[in-house]
């Protein structure tokens, strides 16, 4: 073992980093670890408490970063960390801890990353997290005697994780300046400050706090009118009723309708897709729509989450509510791959709903959080087991001689492709009876017909691979009910090809012995022996063939007007109801192309996808605002879903029933029971009990106020994520949403009422005090974590574009509507950027510049950058050049041509304020320079701000 410790890990490298971050971190971890020595010491028994602190706090840090490669299972290095004497044996060369002195234990010195190694590598442990473990060494390492970190006890103290614990009722703590606070949240925020020695920031002044708070609330500035109304106002309930009236605006929605749509990955397009299908989505808008009306009407949050999810069955008496189900469609469609289209759903609704990273566990066991496979693809049944549809929403009609002929060829569009959906799933039907044979032995290798294979291209001659599995779906269905038909089909696909002809006979016998439990035209087929698995499908395809062949000719005896129902055998007709029954394996489900279109040859999908466009583009070009939306309504024949092993469709495991997570539900977990469990699942994430979803949302609206959330992973409340800055504060207003009917506009209310809220950014100018006292709280709490002051935001691009056409007077505010394209090459789009268009595919340049949300994702907070093209823009676009024009025009006229006056206006429209000395003279000395070089100066597009002696500069 060389002497430096860093030289094993530098040889290592290459191969760590084809493993996982908190693998690397752990072996990392045991190599330092190997060179430590063992200093002894003398210890008393742990105290109950000291136990207590061990189990709510240090374990779960162990489970979380140590257990998968230093457990029972793997030792690194020599090296366990789960259990006490495995800590103090350490590895091959050491110990991992010395008990009592963390000042001596490499543990310690690796997390604080004060030397060399610096651990995690992916980012430093929360400081809170750090204190944890020195205050556990500290007391001398207290655990449990004979206690390890046992794959139960693993799950259990995953199970003690905080997020997972049910959501307390704090009391409000004892302050000793209760004067300040304004709010029951300001206790919690100065209580947390008072403990750390520090003091609230002074109250920001009038013209901040309503800029502040109309952003927040609306996305918008207020006017300069408005600013100077709220100054004067000596009313000690003016900023109480401000607050009020901007909940009330209807800008309100429209501004945090763009902060869900973050969270639910929105698009007006469907991403990447086949030319035959149509890209943009006809039910974008009524989605988008749908979310601001919830938002402005304080649509209940457990309500607003229900009907996203579940609609269709939570508000069956009110079609308008199905325009929700956009959270769940308006996804994108990898083209066609039904495997990733469900993946993106589940990610969607665990992560935003519950902040949980479900999806993690598709390919295997979530590497953190108690989130098995299985849970996974209990979730995937429920979303495998709902299809899309095509619906229409109540909207006005109009009786114009233009609508009427529009919602004529709408129809005719419609009729065309029913009838064309009709005979495509006749046709495909029909060529599946005929070739029986194929299809059931088919099910004896089954593996050279993959599942979801969209990139084969089939004729009408071939076997079409969906069918085959769904012919083996019916099977298993078949074999689970003990249908009489499929009793012997079981008992025979039980023997092995090395034992069937021993054990056939025998098997064959006991059919011909069974009576009622067997169907009887099936067990006379099947009396005899069959000399194997392959001659028990063909016996059953001739058998179902000659019940065809009866039903054909019946048809064609019949009269013309007196078409047959059934056969006239009841026990025939039973064989019949197999080919024939809805969810029959030989029969194309009932459902859109979208949904069913891998039963069909690639000839008929793409004449059913033309048919389909032909629709979806007569929607797009509708003057209506939205009049469909897509829904998903649970699939009229349900399959159990089975794990797919490492993700792979191809490799399909155990079933599992569809049910609520683990880790969520009561210890008797019962599967969902109704359809495919949407609701269910809907009614568990809003459930009471659960403790997440509250809290979840309760830290969403914190951290679109002060910036950063209680809890610095908005999406991510696993095991992985930090305590919360102020956990009885989080709880406090997830209690607050559960026992006020799940308010948004009250959990706003409570957050911008707040002393906390309302505190300064910066230092007044000249004021040395609050210089000095923000400087050291500073250096206390450099993330500003305590929020000893209010965190300054920068706007977003929405509300940057939206400022710059409310300065210059343009902005359009209509509510609603179709998506335009934001800077169109031969037109001007005027409205609030929310309505512009959001391309999957081709998202407009300047919205990536300006870090708008990737519409592919669910988002949960935006990144924030600072690059060259964002100057850029604003130097030399023509929309910015065009507002500035307006903004000049708006302004000279009560200028009067003095150019004071017109730096004044220009400052009060842009910022509600006057522009401070060096503000002003800046700008005079511009409006001087400009006027120098007129007329022989820069070209009339360069200048951004026009004034002179001349008229203002009209745009190209």
């Amino acid at each position: 073992m060389p002497t430096d410790p860093s030289q094993p890990l530098r040889k290592t490298l290459p191969l760590m980093r084809r493993r996982s971050p908190a693998r690397w971190f752990a072996w990392h971890l045991a190599a330092l670890l190997t060179a430590s020595t063992f200093v002894g010491a003398s210890e008393a028994p742990p105290s109950a408490a000291d136990l207590e602190f061990f189990e709510k706090e240090v374990r779960p840090l162990f489970v979380a970063n140590c257990g998968e490669c230093h457990g029972a299972d793997e030792q690194w290095a020599g090296l366990r960390l789960d259990s006490r004497e495995s800590l103090l044996g350490g590895g091959e060369s050491g110990p991992a801890i010395v008990p009592g002195d963390p000042e001596k234990s490499l543990l310690i010195a690796a997390v604080r990353q004060t030397g060399d190694l610096q651990m995690p590598p992916d980012g430093k442990l929360a400081d809170e997290q750090i204190v944890v473990l020195e205050r556990w060494v500290a007391l001398g390492a207290p655990w449990p005697d004979g206690d390890g970190l046992a794959e139960d006890e693993r799950a259990a103290a995953q199970r003690r994780h905080w997020a997972f614990q049910p959501i307390s009722q704090p009391t409000l703590p004892e302050v000793s300046d209760a004067g300040w606070c304004r709010s029951p949240v300001d206790r919690f925020i100065l209580a947390a400050l008072q403990q750390r020695g520090l003091k609230p920031s002074p109250p920001a002044d009038r013209r901040t706090l309503i800029r502040r708070v109309s952003y927040d609330l609306t996305g918008l500035p207020p006017t300069p009118a408005e600013v100077e109304a709220f100054v004067q106002d000596e009313d000690p309930e003016a900023y109480a009723k401000l607050v009020e009236r901007l909940l009330s605006s209807p800008h309100y929605g429209e501004h945090w309708a763009r902060h869900w749509l973050d969270v639910a990955r929105y698009s007006d397009t469907k991403g990447y897709v086949y030319a035959r299908e149509e890209r943009i989505f006809v039910h974008a808008a009524a989605y988008r729509d749908w979310v601001v009306r919830a938002f402005n009407e304080d649509l209940a949050y457990d309500r607003f989450l229900l009907l996203q999810i579940a609609a269709d069955q939570a508000a069956p008496d009110d079609p308008a509510s199905l325009a929700a189900m956009g959270f769940l469609t308006l996804g994108r469609h990898f083209i066609g791959v039904n495997v990733d289209i469900i993946d993106d759903r589940i990610d969607v609704v665990s992560r935003g709903t519950l902040g949980l990273t479900v999806a993690c566990a598709r390919c295997h066991d979530h590497k953190y959080d108690p989130i098995p496979t299985a849970d996974y693809y209990s979730l995937f049944g429920v979303f495998e087991n709902s299809a899309e549809r095509l619906v229409p929403l109540p909207t006005t009609k109009r009786d114009d001689e233009q609508s009427v002929e529009y919602d004529k060829e709408l129809q005719s569009r419609k009729q065309k492709l029913s009838e064309g959906m009709a005979s495509a799933r006749e046709d495909a039907t029909t060529r599946v009876r005929e070739r029986l044979t194929e299809y059931l032995t088919a099910q004896l290798e089954i593996a050279k017909y993959p599942d979801e294979a969209f990139n084969q291209v089939y004729s009408k001659a071939d076997m079409i691979p969906k069918f085959v599995h769904h012919w083996a779906a019916y099977l298993r269905r078949a074999g689970r009910a003990n249908d009489p038909i499929f009793v012997p089909w079981s008992r025979f696909a039980a023997l092995s090809a090395e034992e069937f002809a021993a054990k056939a006979p025998q098997i064959a016998n006991e059919i011909a012995a069974a009576g009622d439990e067997v169907h009887p035209l099936v067990r006379a087929t099947l009396s005899q022996p069959p000399g194997s698995m392959r001659e028990v499908a063909e016996r059953y395809a001739k058998l179902f063939l000659e019940i065809e062949q009866q039903w054909q000719e019946l048809v064609k005896n019949a009269p013309a007007d007196a078409k047959p129902e059934r056969l006239p055998d009841p026990v025939a007709e039973s064989l019949r109801q197999v080919m024939y029954a809805p969810g029959s394996p030989c029969v194309v489900p009932d459902e859109e192309i979208v949904s069913n279109e891998q039963f069909f040859d690639t000839d008929t999908i793409n004449s059913l996808w033309k048919l389909q466009g032909d629709v979806e583009r007569w929607l797009n070009e509708s003057p209506d605002a939205a009049t469909h939306t897509v829904a998903m309504l649970d699939r009229a024949t349900l399959n159990e879903p089975r794990i797919l092993r490492r993700g792979n469709p191809a490799a399909k495991g155990d079933e599992v029933p569809r049910q609520f997570l683990k880790i969520l539900s009561p210890a008797e977990r019962q599967p969902f029971k109704k359809g495919s469990g949407r609701l269910e699942l809907a009614q568990a994430i809003i459930a009471p009990e659960n403790p997440l979803t509250a809290r979840v949302w309760a830290n969403r609206v914190w951290a679109y106020h002060f910036g950063a959330g209680l809890v610095k992973t908005p999406s991510d409340f696993g095991l992985r994520a930090e305590t919360p800055s102020h956990p009885e504060l989080l709880d406090w207003l997830a209690q607050q949403l559960l026992t006020r009917g799940w308010s948004t506009k009250n959990l706003h209310r409570e957050i911008v009422l707040s002393a906390a809220y309302q505190q300064a950014s910066m230092p007044s100018p000249g004021d040395d005090a609050q210089l000095a006292a923000m400087e050291a709280a500073r250096l206390a709490d450099p993330e500003n974590r305590l929020l000893w002051r209010m965190n300054p935001r920068r706007l977003s691009f929405e509300e940057w574009r939206d400022t710059i056409l409310q300065s210059s007077g343009e902005l359009d505010l209509a509510i609603g509507g179709r998506a335009k394209e934001l800077f169109p090459a031969h037109d001007k789009n005027v409205r609030r950027t929310l309505y512009g268009l959001v391309d999957r595919q081709f998202l407009n340049p300047a919205m990536r510049v300006f870090d708008f949300a990737n519409p592919d994702l669910h988002i949960p907070q935006r990144s924030e950058t600072t690059v060259s093209q964002q100057a850029l823009f604003a130097m030399n676009h023509p929309f910015v050049a065009e507002q500035a024009r307006a903004l000049v025009a708006t302004v000279e006229g009560e200028a009067t041509g003095d150019p004071v006056k017109l730096a004044s206006g220009l400052y009060r429209a842009a910022f509600q304020r006057e522009p401070s000395e060096s503000e002003r003279q800046a700008a005079l000395d511009f409006l001087a320079a400009t006027a120098a070089e007129a007329p022989s100066g820069p070209p009339a597009e360069t200048l951004a701000w026009s004034y002179g002696y001349g008229e203002v500069l009209a745009a190209e």
